[in-house]
């Protein structure tokens, strides 16, 4: 179910409304809120004047001051707040009420939690940004005395729905009003204006989209909802004022440039590619209208300017952003490790050590060290964004390691090995519980500062060891195997002779058939 954006004919009627000089009767300039939108949207190019304004004086302040066309770049900062989801009860005097269901209002609100998440991801290219989404649908009635609302009923309605989430301690809210206009006893918005994004007078932002059915799934295969919330939420969150800062990012790949994609992602938000019609896309859990690359141009229109640009320009993956932590799948064929699961939202740049292993009951882990000089022990289910709370494991001193890794020792205990600014090699244990690896034994007395490789790994034997390679004696490569007791590693094997410091990564690992090995990049 198509439908254009109604955006950028909003802030034309909010631009004109604060521009046009007094001495035009204001009620010309209200008049022109009963224009189609695709006519509102269209005034930087328009030259007949005569279609828009029977107000010779309206007329004239037009045709002298053309209105701003759109921008392509953003010139203001983006959204960081909290989407808050409203159910509107329409109550017409004399009516029954009418309102989306609670139901497809929770649906439409889990839709958005897995949405924001690639959409803040694409947006990067604009700015930065921070979306959340309330876990609560917000009921608020609507008491009308006719069948239709006003642009400044609507308004009100959002700032008192937002009045309210910031009593219950959301601090930048932005409101979303989905609405069924083709339920019985629905009212209507005056002008039958599709959905868009904007901003109230008192600073809230919002976004009204439109609903074309009941019964609401997050796959959406006839998108009746889906591509409009995605598109709207998508470019609030770019133009969080809906004024003329910021660029509208959707339109280009959207019906009002009638370039019509959307953007395929599975249960995890790993990008599957690009469709024009979800109906017959095999294996997606929910889509999103694309954002248009910052790559390619855009017209005055905010369409893709060059034809051969319309697809690439649209459908492509999603790009990084610094400091998220991402999973990897290999599934041995060429090419395959290409797309990742965002495990982690952000934050993961300001560590300095972030390794994997596991505790002392084999839980697989990932550790790291933050700047308050914490151990911090993660666990990753595999689902988007679970890596976040960790267990702060170690309660300080870890930032003066030079080496921090995890490996096995000879019995096969799982441990964290340090070296301390004395040069010894410390051992550690983790249990899981907080704070509790504080005690280590140290397996190696000195001299381990001078190493500018330290890893652990198996030889081809399965037995756990060290690696190492020292700065002198021309880069060997040693080998030590621990046993648990203080100082006992210090007897190594030279099992390589000569050059190991010529690598700019040195690591171990197992190939597909299950090999030890010894991965090593040249520099």
């Amino acid at each position: 179910m198509e439908s254009t954006c109604a955006t950028r004919a909003v802030k034309v009627l909010k631009y004109l409304r604060r521009e046009v000089p007094a001495t035009i009767p204001r009620s010309s300039v209200d008049e022109l809120e009963e224009l189609p939108s695709g006519v509102l949207a269209h005034l930087h190019t328009t030259s007949n004047w005569d279609e828009v304004t029977k107000d010779e004086q309206l007329r004239n302040w037009l045709a002298a001051n053309p209105v701003p066309a759109p921008r392509a770049k953003a010139s203001g900062p983006l959204f960081a707040g909290t989407l808050v989801f409203a159910q509107v009860t329409f109550q017409v005097t004399g009516q029954p009420s009418s309102a989306i269901t609670m139901a497809d209002m929770q649906t439409a609100r889990d839709y958005a939690a897995l949405a924001v998440i690639p959409i803040q991801r694409y947006v990067s290219q604009y700015g930065t940004s921070s979306v959340g989404v309330w876990p609560d649908v917000m009921p608020f009635p609507a008491n009308l005395t006719s069948d239709s609302f006003t642009l400044g009923d609507f308004e009100t309605w959002v700032d008192q729905i937002a009045q309210t989430a910031r009593d219950n301690n959301v601090s930048n809210p932005c409101v979303v009003i989905p609405h069924n206009r083709t339920l019985p006893n629905s009212a209507q918005f005056s002008g039958e204006r599709n959905s868009f994004h904007s901003m109230t007078g008192n600073g809230t932002p919002y976004c009204y989209t439109l609903v074309f059915t009941e019964n609401l799934t997050i796959a959406d295969p006839g998108h009746f909802y889906a591509d409009k919330l995605s598109h709207e939420i998508a470019e609030m969150t770019v133009d969080p004022k809906g004024d003329d800062s910021n660029p509208e990012v959707c339109d280009a790949c959207a019906g009002n440039c009638n370039n019509i994609w959307f953007t395929l992602f599975d249960s995890n938000g790993v990008y599957m590619g690009g469709t024009t019609d979800p109906a017959s896309a095999p294996g997606y859990t929910f889509f999103i209208n694309p954002i248009v690359s910052g790559a390619v141009a855009v017209n005055s229109d905010s369409c893709i300017a060059v034809a051969a640009d319309q697809q690439s320009g649209c459908v492509y993956p999603p790009p990084f952003v610094a400091g998220e932590l991402l999973s990897y799948t290999d599934d041995a064929s060429p090419g395959n490790v290409s797309a990742p699961i965002l495990v982690g939202f952000g934050g993961w740049l300001p560590f300095k050590f972030l390794f994997a292993g596991q505790n002392a009951a084999g839980a697989s882990r990932i550790y790291a060290v933050n700047q308050d000089a914490q151990l911090l022990s993660y666990g990753d289910d595999g689902a988007q964004g679970n890596v976040s709370d960790p267990v702060i494991v170690g309660f300080g001193g870890w930032l003066q390691f030079k080496f921090l890794f995890a490996g096995k020792n000879a019995a096969g205990e799982n441990r964290i090995y340090a070296v301390n600014s004395s040069g010894e090699l410390l051992s550690y244990g983790d249990d899981g519980s907080p704070g509790n690896v504080s005690a280590p034994v140290t397996v190696g007395f000195g001299g381990w500062l001078d190493f500018t490789f330290l890893f652990a790994g198996q030889n081809a034997q399965g037995q756990n060891r060290i690696y190492a390679v020292n700065q002198s004696q021309n880069g060997q490569l040693l080998s030590y195997g621990d046993d648990g007791n203080p100082g006992n590693v210090s007897a190594p094997v030279t099992v390589g002779f000569d050059d190991w410091l010529d690598f700019r990564y040195l690591f171990a690992g197992r190939n597909l058939a299950g090999a030890n090995r010894i991965y090593a990049v040249p520099a």
